[in-house]
């Protein structure tokens, strides 16, 4: 929650044994109307600011859950026909300790802030957060319990990527400080009622004391902050605005591609675009989002890695369009939104979603992929041919919200491809039930996918089921899967392998209020058992684990984890003939991992992650280490290090292919696989950092040096029974080099200037560049430092570039007319 909600547990999905807690009981505050013009200026001199009701009596929400907070905070709600607004006292006994830095909107340095989130349909699944620094940094977030993810803490299924456009004031004074904030009705959802009730909630963290405050008393014990909201009454009368924006942009290039052993000389480009990003209120519920011609050339390069496994890699979204509002979108993890646009031109792309005053949300988007075709040389001429038709990506999802903030999703996936392409479809029916005092909850999902092809059809299906406990100290749950052999939901969403069924049981106890030296603690245990759908019966792996993590009282944190599997593991992927018959027999090893963060309010930050696979084999094993360093040099100057290595002796991987002038090749008969011995070395280092100018300008920089090296020290043949065996298979050319030995290069730069002229408008310069380069035979044996020397001779990309984006709004254009 944007560094408010810091409980620094990990709340898992767990069945416990114990009496239920119950919710708080929920506080009420009234909304006074307003007729006389606020100004939002942080000085609260209006005559409403003296005289309405006051929310106050703040309780500790980390780390001491439910004690009086330490600081007092008083806020007041007013509102008129087009707004809402909020004011706030948030009295410090200390003003000149009170932290606070600048930063880019939306990234939370070392500071103290305050926020209210707001729940207009009351559903407890559903929730948008407006939140301020004593800088006046602006964040906002939306959450949806449709994008929850307890295994990394996101309970609530926080969306940072989600903004709006609002007004707000914020300024230090001798006796705290003060926040002021306007939050206009177009910015916001509610149903079409004469009275309005909806859930609300006041949030304030004291950063030297690393304290999170709340108004209306959040449970630590009890999964969730959505359903544990306080009510804003009064607000009566209101009606949603037209709800009409428009983004138009404009964006110039410069790019360079230098050192390509193809184009010997250094070649410039000057391309340019221009779209336009469509926000349209349909009714007082439901949005359409649209994109035009985007352009996405200002997002950060990918995190680009040396694939050795059998599997495809999964990037994370950085695109804007493609992570805010996409909540519905996301319900049962069948839509990942990189297959959109990756290998073809997007010519537009469209969101509408909302939800009924009944609690029925429905979701739709649609994109639109245009033909790609190549130019080849045909019998001495130039032919120009078709490698990607038009295509059509679309997601539909009915989403209805049931009493105990429960719910039943149907959704669908399609993709249709002009002509004699392969189209597609997934669709599945979710559900999440919850108890009353939200304390147990039975989840599951029923999924067919489809794909046509001009010889045929494939289809297969996944099912799951989980029931768990979600409250109290002790948790439990359990959790079945099953993935047919021919599911396949790839061609819209992401799934690394079918033909599995798997069954996970855990038992959890978590400390929530300070114990011993710690502040909290969480353990668990847990046990998983994996096998294959086709052949039935057969299994993969049989893992036991176990987890404990605590925060210290002086705000360090901790942790270790571990799991063994005693009969190794049935790798039946790694082969490679991908037959479901042929595996290979990795030996029994154990995983130990430690983690380690400091004191997070200091200027100087350190954090560390190590880990370790110990195998019942000689002489093999895996380690790896993660360490990171942040210095907040000033109120405006942060800079960050993070190193990441890692070290595999003795590592067995299958091969991709096998090389015909390879000593031993011609005893290689066919269907024979080929496995080999590798040690892997390789480094991940990241330098970062941010200035702010002031709390509308910034420049951020993030540079990336990504080196893997693969060393094969021999070749085996694997049997019937996934043993390793001997062969006449060397992997030597002729000249006596590896064909195997690989080494990559990947190295990133982007720097980004950002100024927010106006309201929801933005000037971007952004400079990129990006190495990506291979090394195989005798240049493998260099070692990283020669690599780091060698990166401006490797062939790479420059890209400078100016985006501006404006943003134009029917209500502020009309209100200016």
């Amino acid at each position: 929650m944007k560094a408010l909600i810091m409980t620094g547990t990990v709340i898992f999905l767990t069945i416990g044994l114990q009496a239920q807690s119950q919710l708080a009981e929920k506080r009420h505050i009234e909304a006074t109307r307003i007729s006389e013009k606020i100004k939002i200026d942080a000085e609260l001199n209006e005559s409403i600011w003296q005289n309405s009701p006051i929310a106050e009596n703040f309780v500790f929400m980390w780390p001491t859950p439910g004690q009086p907070a330490t600081q007092k905070t008083q806020v007041m709600v007013a509102y008129d026909d087009a707004a809402l607004y909020i004011a706030a006292r948030c009295f410090d006994t200390q003003p000149d300790s009170i932290f606070h830095r600048l930063s880019k909107r939306d990234v939370l340095e070392n500071t103290d802030a305050f926020s209210i989130m707001l729940d207009t349909y009351r559903d407890g699944q559903n929730a948008v957060q407006f939140g301020v620094t004593p800088d006046n940094i602006q964040f906002d977030s939306k959450y949806s319990l449709a994008n929850a993810n307890p295994n990394n803490g996101n309970n609530d299924g926080e969306d940072p990527s989600w903004d709006a456009v609002w007004t707000s004031a914020a300024k230090i004074t001798d006796k705290g400080w003060i926040v002021e904030l306007e939050i206009p009705f177009s910015a916001i959802r509610f149903p079409k009622k004469q009275v309005q009730s909806w859930g609300l909630n006041f949030l304030r963290s004291v950063k030297r004391r690393g304290e999170t405050d709340s108004w209306n008393e959040i449970k630590a014990e009890i999964a969730g902050t959505l359903n544990q909201m306080g009510v804003l009454d009064g607000i009566s009368n209101i009606k949603a605005p037209l709800r009409l924006s428009a983004t138009p942009f404009l964006a110039g290039y410069a790019n360079n591609a230098y050192n390509n052993p193809s184009a010997p000389h250094s070649s410039w480009s000057y391309p340019w675009s221009m779209g336009m990003d469509i926000k349209y209120g349909i009714n007082e519920a439901f949005t359409l989002d649209a994109t035009v011609i985007p352009d996405f050339g200002q997002v950060r390069s990918d995190r680009n890695v040396l694939n050795l496994s059998p599997f495809e890699v999964r990037f994370d979204e950085n695109r804007p369009f493609f992570t805010e509002g996409t909540e519905l979108f996301n319900k049962g993890g069948l839509f990942y939104s990189r297959r959109v646009g990756a290998n073809a031109q997007l010519l537009n792309a469209t969101k509408i979603s909302g939800r009924t005053k009944k609690g029925m949300g429905v979701g739709v988007f649609n994109a639109i992929e245009r033909a790609e075709f190549q130019t080849v040389v045909v019998e001495g001429k130039e032919v120009r041919e078709q490698i990607s038709p038009v295509t059509n990506k679309s997601v539909l999802v009915f989403d209805q919200n049931l009493k105990h903030n429960s719910s039943v999703t149907l959704i669908s996936t399609n993709v249709l491809a002009s002509g004699a392409a392969l189209d597609a479809n997934v669709s599945g029916l979710l559900f999440n039930f919850k108890n009353k005092a939200q304390s147990y909850a039975l989840n599951g999902k029923a999924v067919a996918s489809n794909r046509f092809m001009s010889d045929g059809r494939e289809s297969g299906f996944t099912a799951s089921l989980n029931a768990s406990k979600t409250s109290g100290n002790f948790l439990w749950g359990s959790e079945f899967n099953l993935e047919s052999d021919q599911y396949n939901p790839n061609d819209l969403g992401f799934l690394f392998s079918p033909n599995e069924v798997s069954h996970l049981i855990w038992l959890n106890y978590n400390q929530y209020k300070p114990w011993w030296k710690l502040n909290n603690y969480w353990s668990s245990l847990w046990m998983w058992n994996g096998g294959l759908y086709k052949p039935f019966g057969a299994w993969t792996e049989r893992l036991i684990g176990f987890n404990f993590g605590g925060n210290t009282r002086s705000f360090h944190n901790f942790g270790f984890n571990g799991n063994l599997a005693p009969w190794g593991e049935r790798d039946y992927f790694e082969p490679r003939t991908y037959d479901f018959e042929t595996y290979y027999h990795v030996p029994a090893y154990t995983n130990l991992r430690v983690w380690y963060n400091s004191d997070h309010r200091k200027n100087l930050v350190f954090n560390a992650f190590s880990g370790v696979r110990l195998f019942d084999e000689k002489d093999r094993r895996s380690t790896y280490l993660e360490a990171g360093l942040r210095w907040r040099a000033s109120g405006k100057l942060s800079i960050g290090f993070n190193m990441g290595s890692e070290f595999s002796h003795n590592n067995v991987g299958g091969l991709n292919n096998l090389f015909e002038n390879a000593a031993g090749f011609e005893n290689v008969t066919d269907g024979q696989v080929i496995m080999g011995r590798r040690n892997i070395i390789g480094f991940d280092n990241v330098i970062n950092g941010s200035f702010s100018f002031n709390n509308k300008m910034n420049l951020t920089l993030y540079v990336r040096h990504y080196w893997q090296k693969v060393e094969y020290s021999g070749f085996n043949l694997l049997d019937g029974n996934g043993h390793l065996q001997p062969t006449d298979y060397t992997g030597i050319s002729p000249e006596g080099e590896s064909l195997h030995d690989m080494a990559a290069n990947f190295f990133n730069v982007d720097l980004v200037y950002t100024w927010r002229f106006a309201p929801g408008s933005d000037l971007l310069l952004v400079y990129k560049n990006g190495v990506g380069h291979f090394d195989e035979g005798r240049l493998v044996d260099h070692p990283y430092f020669y690599n780091v020397r060698r990166l401006p001779d490797f062939e790479g990309t420059n890209n400078f570039s100016i985006k501006i984006l404006y943003f134009l709004d029917y209500e502020r254009i009309k209100k200016a007319f």
